[in-house]
């Protein structure tokens, strides 16, 4: 057997297209249209499931931040829906680096 090379998770910010996702954390429905953190997990080479996070204080938690921070540097680097304003885009980026103490 073979191994294969574990890859990153990536993590973008959106909007939600439908009212049916829940976040991972708090387990709430993210309603469509609300500001919401993807992230794309590495599962298996060509695999990745998409896992949600809604975006209040609580739900952006140290460890989410640490491993977006981890990927991206800087919060700003945080690949971002074009359909969602910048000062909502700016917010999620205050709450990643205000969670991870950056």
């Amino acid at each position: 057997m073979v191994g294969f090379k574990q890859q990153r998770s990536t993590y973008r910010i959106s909007a939600a297209p439908t009212g049916r996702g829940r976040c991972r954390r708090c387990r709430a429905h993210i309603p469509k249209g609300a500001t919401r953190l993807e992230v794309s997990a590495f599962v298996r080479p060509g695999r990745y499931a998409l896992l949600l996070r809604c975006t209040e204080t609580g739900c952006v938690d140290t460890r989410l931040a640490v491993a977006v921070l981890s990927v991206y540097v800087h919060a700003s680097r945080v690949p971002a829906d074009s359909a969602l304003g910048d000062s909502e885009v700016l917010r999620v980026q205050r709450e990643i680096s205000h969670a991870a103490g950056a």
